[in-house]
């Protein structure tokens, strides 16, 4: 998706005109010139031939042009508006799916913590491998609602390589073998299902039943948005109302140099007054086409890879040290109502962080630089496949 800016001078931004990549402009200018072309025709053959039947009063009332004019601006309002619906509805699918999954891992990684310093290498096995499988299932979602093949580069996962090879077989087969023919999301998500229903049974996660089961409800409920994803990818636009639209554009850009030369006699104002009316229309048809498929790789289309790296980095942020650090107040904390009222500030967070405090707690590198605090178990590897 394209970004740009809306400030500058006036209710115009050079970044804004200046920029052609994703712009339907040059297509909708290309397709106005046979019109303009044949205005000027119309007005030399009008200009040199005195005899013709060529006057305004002859075409003035053009009730026809008036009626295709309404007709197809209707058309290509209504196609507007339902395209921005479905672009608008497609990365609000997307936010829901992502917030969704992610809430459910981010549950289990917090029902862990109790078994970390009874079983720490059993919960450290099931957050790196809850990880990675759901850094698969989101990517493996979005390969699916972008159309990606298996020839085209994939989304960024988090160390696939850490799964044991007999999950990414069977993760493998599900998909590209003919005699299966399995949704590889809906394997994925089995899997996660049943690691924690494992989990469970093993003690890495001691939580009652019914609070665990909230895991399993927004992990479905995240299947559901990916269902509504792959629903605007299946359904387009109704073919009668494009080819409607199609044939009326057609009929219109043929039409307006009939009538726009005849109603104004000036060649230079007759053509300007074509290609006015014409871009537009041909303008809003490709705006209405760009944005009825959110999901691609055109510049207009939602920007998946961002999507996928939002989820990798929420989930690497799940197997840090810090992930199981419990807050508590501080020595100094206020307790009283009238204290905390009369002691709220603006001030940015890092204002309030003692830096005696920070600087006798941190630990430096041979190089002197500061490190990140180690993962439970190294680094988790980012790779594509």
């Amino acid at each position: 998706m394209i970004q740009y800016s809306n400030e500058g001078v006036g209710p115009f931004a050079a970044s804004l005109l200046g920029k052609l990549n994703g712009s339907v402009i040059p297509k909708a200018v290309f397709f106005t010139l046979p019109s303009v072309a044949l205005t000027i025709l119309l007005r030399f053959f009008s200009d040199d031939v005195p005899d013709a039947d060529w006057s305004p009063e002859t075409i003035q009332n053009g009730q026809l042009w008036t009626a295709l004019t309404a007709t197809l601006f209707f058309l290509l309002s209504f196609r507007s508006n339902k395209a921005y619906e479905r672009f608008w509805d497609g990365t609000t699918l997307l936010h829901q799916m992502w917030g969704e999954w992610f809430d459910s891992t981010s549950c289990l990684v917090a029902f862990s913590t109790v078994a970390m310093k009874t079983e720490p290498q059993a919960v450290s096995d099931f957050r790196h491998t809850l990880i990675r499988l759901m850094s698969l299932c989101h990517g493996s979602a979005l390969d699916e609602i972008g159309q990606r093949t298996d020839d085209e580069e994939g989304y960024v996962l988090l160390d696939p390589a850490g799964l044991d090879q007999a999950s990414l077989v069977y993760l493998v087969r599900c998909k590209d073998d003919s005699r299966l023919g399995f949704n590889r999301v809906e394997v994925i998500v089995h899997m996660i299902q049943t690691l924690v229903v494992q989990a469970q049974a093993s003690g890495v996660l001691e939580i009652p039943p019914p609070i665990l089961s909230r895991v399993f409800q927004t992990l479905s409920r995240g299947q559901v948005n990916l269902a509504n994803c792959k629903k605007m990818v299946s359904t387009l636009y109704p073919f009668p109302l494009a080819q409607l639209t199609a044939v009326l554009l057609i009929v219109f850009a043929v039409l307006t140099p009939f009538h726009m030369s005849a109603v104004i006699l000036n060649r230079y104002w007759a053509c300007t007054f074509t290609a006015i009316p014409i871009a537009g229309s041909f303008a809003l048809n490709y705006i209405a086409r760009e944005l009825e498929m959110p999901f691609g790789n055109d510049p207009n289309d939602l920007p998946l890879e961002d999507f996928q790296n939002h989820m990798n980095r929420s989930l690497l942020m799940l197997i840090r040290d810090e992930s199981d650090h419990i807050c508590k107040p501080s020595e100094t904390c206020l307790r009283s109502y009238d204290e905390i009222k009369a002691n709220m500030k603006t001030d940015r967070l890092y204002h309030f962080v003692d830096r005696q405090w920070y600087h006798g707690k941190r630990s430096r590198s041979k190089d002197g630089t500061i490190p990140l605090p180690g993962l439970l178990s190294g680094e988790a590897v980012v790779s594509r496949v």
